[in-house]
């Protein structure tokens, strides 16, 4: 069992997390990956589907252990309530940090780990941010760690089940990260764990194969390949060859300040000690798919891709922390550079995202009140995840907005892009008579499709 101060600890930052969440529900400041969710977690027993991406989640990723979560959004229709279990997911991570070096380093010790975790600037960031399922990812996969490391293998089956339905890229990790330990079972002759480890990687290869196999067919080809498209290569296996088909390239396009700034971010916090590890090799394959990306959202610290590869850094953290000479010292250095780098260069961004994302949400809300419920509206980023919960029908503007029922705007709204591209669209569309005013409070404005 964790120790009480660190059970208490973790229960403040959840109190903080959530009482922050809460603040950013009040005043609409999630963006719409949020909101996606919503839809997605709502419909679950349904396809799926959401307004975003005009169909079934499937298409975009494979997540089938977010049924698990349909009973807290079917019962509250709240996305305050799917924000607080991302906190709570998020701040459980401590205790079972603490939990997997109790064994190797003492209770003390273990319980400074514990607390390195609960202000690990990027899983804090992920705590913080909209909902997504990779937020999921750091709890199970430190869970089934600490389940193997126990041989506890009914729990390690449950968690491999989770995570192998968690996305088509967690299973990549979850059987590389099994194949791994199934060799390091071979090797020492324990049985048990090469069959925990070789099972694993196998339920995550089937869980793959039948996305791979007897989904996409149906529902069409994966949008997320277009993130690993370069001039010399095209899609992720192109891009796994070019080091070796064309390495200049390559090293050109990988090679960035943008990247190396990233890596410090991760490793910095945690005085590097992660490095004293050969387990920090578990982490290569998620720093390898964020890494590799050719957007720059991807590797900015604080975006929801750093799951890919923080359960393993902070398990290699627990195994370099035990190599050390002053342990103690060096898990008291993470803390502090944890905390620095976590108030003095936050990657939760607060002060972005802890205001209104518009001046008057009253308007907004009285707005939206004048659509049909079961009507669809396309509306800014912020509001679709407000009212995301309980309309279906509900998805964003984008930069050529959608012919839903109602489109509902500001015409003040700040942001450039909808001035300059999406506001022009919806006036002309309004000047031919495709759209006209049925509600307007302030410079908000619902307007309602005319039919032919």
């Amino acid at each position: 069992m964790p120790s009480r101060r660190l059970i208490v600890w973790t229960l403040v930052a959840f109190a903080a997390l959530a009482v922050m969440a809460a603040v950013r529900a009040r005043d609409w400041s999630y963006g719409a990956d949020t909101g996606t969710f919503v839809q997605i977690i709502v419909d679950a027993f349904g396809g799926m589907r959401d307004g975003v991406e005009h169909g079934t989640h499937y298409r975009f990723h494979w997540s089938p252990t977010l049924m698990l979560l349909w009973p807290f959004l079917a019962a509250t229709h709240s996305l305050w309530v799917l924000q607080a279990i991302l906190a709570a997911v998020t701040v459980a991570c401590a205790p079972l940090v603490a939990a997997i070096a109790r064994p190797r380093l003492g209770e003390k010790l273990a319980e400074r780990c514990g607390y390195v975790a609960l202000v690990y600037p990027p899983l804090v960031a992920v705590g913080f941010g909209e909902f997504r399922d990779l937020g999921l990812l750091t709890p199970l996969a430190l869970a089934w760690w600490l389940a193997l490391e126990r041989r506890a293998w009914r729990w390690l089956a449950v968690c491999a089940l989770l995570l192998a339905g968690l996305r088509e890229d967690v299973c990549l990790e979850l059987a590389i990260v099994g194949l791994v330990i199934a060799l390091d079972g071979w090797r020492r002759g324990d049985r048990p764990r090469l069959l925990a480890g070789a099972g694993s990687a196998a339920v995550a290869l089937v869980s793959d194969a039948i996305y791979v196999f007897a989904v996409l067919p149906h529902v069409g080809p994966w949008p997320p390949s277009h993130f690993y498209d370069y001039p010399f290569a095209h899609g992720p296996g192109a891009l796994l060859l070019a080091p070796v088909l064309h390495p200049l390239a390559f090293i050109a396009a990988i090679a960035t300040v943008g990247r190396l700034t990233y890596l410090l971010e991760a490793f910095i916090p945690l005085a590097l000690v992660p490095f004293r590890s050969r387990l920090l090799w578990l982490a290569l394959p998620g720093f390898a798919i964020v890494l590799l990306a050719n957007s720059g959202l991807v590797w900015r610290m604080g975006m929801h891709y750093a799951a890919l590869w923080i359960p393993w850094t902070l398990i290699a953290f627990v195994a370099g922390v035990g190599t050390l000479r002053m342990p103690k010292r060096w898990a008291t250095a993470a803390f502090a550079l944890s905390a620095i780098v976590l108030v003095a260069f936050s990657p939760l961004h607060p002060a972005h995202y802890l205001v209104p994302s518009y001046h008057a949400i009253d308007d907004a809300r009285a707005a939206l009140a004048c659509v049909p419920a079961d009507a669809t509206v396309a509306t800014h980023d912020e509001w679709y995840t407000a009212v995301a919960a309980r309309r279906p029908g509900a998805t964003v503007l984008g930069l050529d907005p959608p012919a839903t029922d109602y489109l509902v705007i500001a015409d003040d709204y700040p942001n450039q892009v909808f001035a300059t591209t999406v506001l022009p669209v919806v006036r002309d569309r309004v000047r031919r008579g495709e759209y006209r005013v049925v509600c307007r409070r302030g410079a908000v404005t619902a307007y309602a499709r005319v039919p032919h």
